[in-house]
């Protein structure tokens, strides 16, 4: 099976039972899994609790990952036969090329926008973990492929979790209707200590691919900073209360202890929403350091810590609307997974594709604006006639060329990564 033959075969997915429309009394979803690192473990953990809640049962067809140990470990969990364990860069096309309804994508963010392609051909219903991507290209590409999927009524389940909060939930209607006034400024904060889990050294067996797939998150180019891979949750959050996203970002940043990768140590980002309205976000992965993680917006009669207190300047408290989440889990990543499975039950799906997409463009303006130390418009993230300077940042390969060598080109390491103001060859 290669991207050829699976494209050519694509339309017999139209073939596939569906679990649309179905009532409970089906109880089962098959589930294939690509990427089956932590993300992807506690990812089918949670669709498996959903499920239970649900009164349903989920049937692993497939499970697909760039290494066999990670493939086999999970499998071995679950009494996954071996026959349908797919290891390498192509293992995605045979897991989704199985009699699965939904395919949860759990890699590295570089690889999404194409393994959404596949899915959106086969006629899968899709979990999208964040980011989606880690360039404007890839941005775009998404973006594309979550339309074909919303025109094909392909369920798109974002893994933007903290909407599914329920101390987040239950805030956002009296915050849209008013209680607060209107957003003033906001902050954005996601930072941690140095987060060695990710520092990977290069094992001797490692291909230049398999170095890059094991050690992603220290790459900017595979895994897209420590904005875009984990404080896109509160941008997204941002986002989502403001009711749209900003429209450039003017950036600084820099890296003094990462040991490995191109990656900053630091960002911190304006994010321009247009109308004076300015949001601050601030990430850091540096031990020792003071760690907040949240998003606040202040507003004209009151502020928000969202997922805390809803407090107005004379002093009184807003209390959250409980009534809109009174089914919710307690799990915000169980509820994610639940949302979507009720769905199908119900013959609706749903499509959360742009709005991940979005806070995806979002952070990696962002990014971007500090690597280049530009001004960074959101339209040069999405339209291809403003797009051409950075897109040429992550030219060396694309998701596909791994599919077809080992050899691929390894990003600039460590010091001799990206220095505002001068360009990128």
């Amino acid at each position: 099976m290669n991207r050829r033959s699976f494209l050519a075969t694509a339309g017999a997915a139209a073939l596939a039972p569906s679990v649309m429309g179905q009532n409970k009394a089906a109880r089962i979803f098959k589930v294939a899994l690509v990427g089956c690192g932590g993300r992807g473990t506690g990812a089918m953990r949670d669709i498996h609790a959903a499920a239970k809640r649900l009164g349903c049962e989920i049937k692993i067809t497939a499970l697909a990952d760039f290494f066999a140990d990670k493939v086999n470990k999970l499998g071995d969990a679950y009494g996954v036969d071996p026959k349908v364990r797919f290891v390498g860069a192509d293992g995605y096309l045979k897991a989704i090329a199985t009699d699965c309804e939904i395919v949860m994508l759990c890699t590295p963010p570089f690889f999404r926008p194409l393994h959404l392609e596949a899915c959106v051909a086969a006629g899968k219903h899709i979990f999208a973990e964040k980011p989606i991507a880690t360039d404007p290209r890839g941005v775009r590409r998404f973006l594309k492929a979550a339309a074909e999927a919303k025109a094909k009524k392909l369920s798109l389940l974002a893994g933007t979790c903290v909407r599914h909060r329920i101390d987040v939930a239950s805030q956002l209607n009296p915050f849209r209707a008013g209680a607060l006034g209107q957003v003033r400024a906001g902050r954005v904060y996601r930072c941690h200590g140095s987060l060695r889990q990710y520092e990977r050294p290069r094992r001797p067996t490692d291909t230049n691919a398999g170095y890059l797939a094991n050690c992603w998150y220290m790459f900017w180019e595979m895994g897209g900073d420590q904005i875009t891979e984990q404080a896109i949750h509160q941008v997204d959050t941002a986002n989502w209360f403001i009711g749209r996203c900003p429209e450039s970002a003017l950036a600084f940043g820099g890296r003094w202890r990462r040991p490995m990768g191109d990656i900053y140590d630091e960002l911190a980002i304006d994010f321009d929403y247009g109308d004076e309205l300015h949001v601050a976000a601030y990430g850091r992965h540096v031990d020792g350091c003071a760690n907040p993680v949240g998003t606040r917006l202040v507003c004209t009669d009151g502020y928000i810590s969202i997922g805390g207190k809803m407090k107005r300047f004379d002093g009184k408290d807003v209390a959250p609307d409980m009534a809109s989440v009174a089914d919710f889990e307690p799990s915000n990543l169980v509820q994610e997974h639940k949302t979507n499975l009720q769905a199908l039950l119900e013959g609706r799906f749903l499509a959360e594709g742009e709005q991940l997409a979005m806070a995806t463009a979002t952070c990696v303006m962002g990014t971007l604006a500090a690597y280049s130390g530009r001004v960074v418009k959101m339209r040069d993230i999405l339209e291809n006639e403003r797009s051409e300077f950075y897109d040429k940042w992550n030219t060396a390969f694309l998701p596909e060329d791994f599919e077809r060598t080992d050899d691929i080109p390894l990003p600039p390491d460590g010091k001799a990564g990206f220095v505002p103001g001068v360009a990128q060859a």
